[in-house]
């Protein structure tokens, strides 16, 4: 049957006259009757798979544009929710319509368009393997319109918003879904059954037949920039391009030359003390354009490309210069970039591309370069997979090689396997590392995962890409269970059960602490939300504290119990709130005057929304830890009492249809008062020390006013203004409210930005 239907569909795909249909949120135009019609839709979100209490009526037809889609949402008018958002958000108080497209039909991945009652558009990857990711940004059409009763969407997704396989046939097979959110029951309706919240959400999909066009296409973007710094006087003015040619025949060519690769959006502010580093996405246009064949990552393990580290501040060493105060005063946050280049081709069952890019030498230092082929093939439901970076770092003279090969092997719609073969070489110094893993789903409402790691301490990634820890031994199992239909008088809507068994040490067997939690939510029919999440530590190592010292590998630790509680209100209108609230325990050491270490956490957030333009969040957190063991240098430990207070406010207004003023502000007071010098043996045993130690302060401000104008689709007029700094204090006293306000009003940023991004574009014949 479902075969028939696959046929039938691909059948009823009418190819209409590129003239007939204006995108306007109307669909009174005659060529919408040749449509093929969907008008059977399910609940998935609660997976309940219910037919819905209101009718959704979807409209499917093609031409030598691109796919349009048109759809009729009836409703009640007064739940008819438009609170406008940012790009790419999903936000809980809008109505939402939306489609994903597996172009090339091989369940790989699929780009996901969805768009909002106030008309604002949301677009994503959803890999195989992964959760859908939002910082790609395509050229598409949709437009939105209330009706009495019922309200319209309608999309025009181009053939050429993304590069597909080239196919030498009058037809091409793609996978497609269409869904739609229901605010007042915050609940998703997909007309196959499946949402992209759902592991095996590509293998699910409706395969369609479609009329095979190809068309080639030039996109590029000039801009224009000014930066001024009125704290250390930098100012920049900068003219570049970035081009992007598709050819319909599935290549497709990007480059940027002389890039401004500068942030008009901030990064959040993350205190981090620990050996590991903090992995921040990519924000900037050009890295997220058609980047999908070089994202082979495992979630925040790592990824093989990390396009952050292309641009990223130089390695200065002005002790080594003869104008130390020279290099000192010359040193910036990031490396100018020549150019970059990537080159993608995909064949019927093979894809291949190429990236380069060259940073630009600047003053006291020289920029490196990045070099990546990728190569991948499909065999029935199995891909295998090559990928080779290579970085010279012109300045240290050290080059870095990563090979790797990766297999993806679709069993079943229940079970997939990955695995990662992964070799570096650094300096005549080798290392290997591999990833296995399992996701298996035997029912709808149950998962299976389990994961092996293994990364030799000599395993390098991090010159061009990012891994959370090498020296790395990784075993997890996660069991996940759902409950859907609740009784009619329940007041639950939704319970989610997950449990997770995790097993790390270093690759000498030095165990950290085996790790078992498990995950208890539960949504409610009012649309409100509660989680408790508890986790059991057993004693073990710390690994990674003492910067893998040779002589002292590790510290160890006592097990400890935890316990999370998160809570998220319904909406009240025009404002909703959440809080969290978290607590640990570990018994005292023997080996030293201790106390026993506690961990207090606590968080309170809300949004208030009472126009559709306007939204203000905040958000206070708060963590007090006793014992707080932190790093000092060689066998140098100290703990301390830990307080540590975050506040955070974002204001979003949406001045007409074309203007966006956003403020993002994070404010950080650490305090670490009462400290206790210790140090740690050969044997990991923490002992009383006499070393000097202090108390410290740290405060960090984040603050930016980020003013945008839509000027046509994808061209953008930006003012910014960014505040920023931080302060460190281990000699004097300082009460919160001062650790607050000293990063601010002795800031090391202040920056004034101003740029224009345009788009151009041409067909190619």
């Amino acid at each position: 049957m479902n075969k028939i239907l696959t046929y039938l569909l691909g059948l009823s795909i009418a190819v209409i006259s590129a003239e007939g249909i204006i995108i306007d949120g109307s669909l009174d135009e005659p060529e919408w009757e040749e449509a093929f019609v969907i008008d059977k839709y399910y609940e998935a979100v609660p997976y309940t798979l219910k037919t819905p209490d209101v009718k959704t009526v979807t409209r499917i037809i093609s031409n030598e544009e691109g796919i349009y889609i048109g759809f009729t949402n009836f409703q009640d008018n007064a739940s008819m929710l438009s609170n406008k958002s940012m790009r790419d958000e999903i936000p809980n108080n809008a109505e939402q319509n939306g489609v994903a497209i597996d172009f090339d039909g091989d369940g790989l991945k699929a780009y996901m368009f969805f768009a909002t009652l106030a008309n604002i558009q949301g677009d994503g990857i959803r890999p195989l393997g992964g959760w859908p990711e939002f910082d790609w940004d395509g050229d598409w059409d949709v437009k939105m319109k209330k009706y009495d009763g019922y309200w319209v969407s309608e999309f025009l997704i181009p053939w050429n918003v993304v590069l597909m396989k080239n196919v030498d046939t009058p037809y091409r097979k793609i996978n497609i879904t269409t869904f739609r959110y229901l605010t007042a029951d915050q609940a998703w309706l997909n007309d196959t059954k499946t949402s992209g919240f759902r592991t095996n959400f590509l293998s699910n999909l409706r395969t369609i037949k479609v009329r095979n066009f190809t068309k080639r296409k030039l996109n590029y973007f000039p801009y224009i920039s000014k930066t001024y710094n009125s704290v250390t006087g930098f100012n920049e003015n900068k003219l570049g391009a970035e081009v992007f040619l598709n050819t319909g025949t599935g290549k497709q060519i990007n480059l940027t030359v002389n890039p401004d690769f500068g942030q008009a959006e901030s990064d959040e502010v993350i205190v981090n003390f620990s050996a590991q580093e903090t992995f921040y996405s990519e924000k900037r246009a050009f890295f997220n354009e058609n980047q999908s064949l070089f994202d082979l990552s495992h979630y925040d393990r790592y990824r093989v490309i990390n396009t952050r580290r292309i641009g990223a501040a130089s390695s200065y060493d002005c002790e080594e210069s003869s104008s130390e105060d020279d290099c000192n005063d010359a040193k910036k946050t990031y490396t100018d970039i020549d150019f970059a280049l990537r080159y993608t081709q995909k064949n019927s069952n093979s894809d291949v591309g190429l990236f380069v890019a060259q940073e630009s030498n600047e003053l006291f230092t020289r920029g490196r370069n990045f070099y990546a082929f990728r190569s991948k093939n499909k065999i029935g439901t199995r891909s295998i997979g090559y990928f080779l970076t290579h970085v010279e770092n012109n300045f240290t003279n050290e080059k870095a090689t990563v090979n790797v090969i990766d297999f993806t092997n679709i069993k079943s719609k229940k079970l997939t396997l990955y695995t990662d073969l992964l070799a570096s070489e650094k300096e005549g110094i080798s290392g290997i590392g591999i990833r296995s893993q399992f996701v298996y789903k035997p029912t709808p409402l149950t998962k299976r995962s389990g994961s092996i790691l293994y990364f030799e301490d000599d395993f390098r990634l991090n010159d061009f890409g990012y891994l959370k820890k090498n020296d790395w031994f990784h075993i997890g199992f996660g069991f996940d269970a759902t409950k859907v239909n609740f009784a009619e008088l329940s007041s639950v809507k939704e319970r989610e059960i997950r449990t997770d068994f995790n097993y790390d040490s270093d690759t000498s067997g030095n165990s950290n602490p085996i790790r078992a939690s498990q995950n208890y939510e539960f949504n409610y029919k009012n649309n409100s939300s509660f989680k408790i999440l508890w986790d059991l530590k057993t004693s073990g190592k710390d690994t990674t504290i003492t910067r893998k010292n040779v002589d002292f590998p590790y510290v160890k630790n006592k097990g400890s119990f935890s316990f999370n509680l998160d809570y998220e209100s319904p909406s009240f209108g025009t404002w909703e709130y959440d809080w969290r609230t978290g607590y640990e325990t570990a018994e005292k050491y023997d080996s030293w005057d201790s106390n026993g270490y506690e961990r207090r956490f606590a968080k309170i957030a809300g949004s208030l929304y009472p126009i559709d333009d306007f939204r203000i969040s905040y958000q206070f957190r708060v963590r007090e830890e006793d014992e707080w063991l932190n790093w000092i240098q060689d066998n140098e430990l100290a703990v301390y009492d830990l307080s540590q207070k975050i506040i955070s406010i974002d204001m979003n207004w949406y001045k007409g249809i074309k203007h966006e003023i956003r403020l993002k502000s994070q404010f950080v007071a650490l305090e670490a008062k009462n400290p206790k010098s210790l140090s740690v043996d050969k044997s990991g045993y923490l002992l009383n020390a006499n070393n000097q130690v202090n108390s410290f302060t740290e405060g960090i401000t984040s603050f930016q006013v980020r003013y945008k104008y839509e000027i046509a689709p994808l061209s953008y007029f930006y003012l910014v203004y960014t505040r920023g700094g931080s302060i460190y204090d281990d000699e004097n006293e300082r009460n919160t409210s001062k650790i607050f306000r000293d990063p601010w009003e002795n800031s090391d940023n202040e920056i004034y930005s101003l740029k224009i991004r345009l788009k151009y574009y041409r067909f190619l014949f």
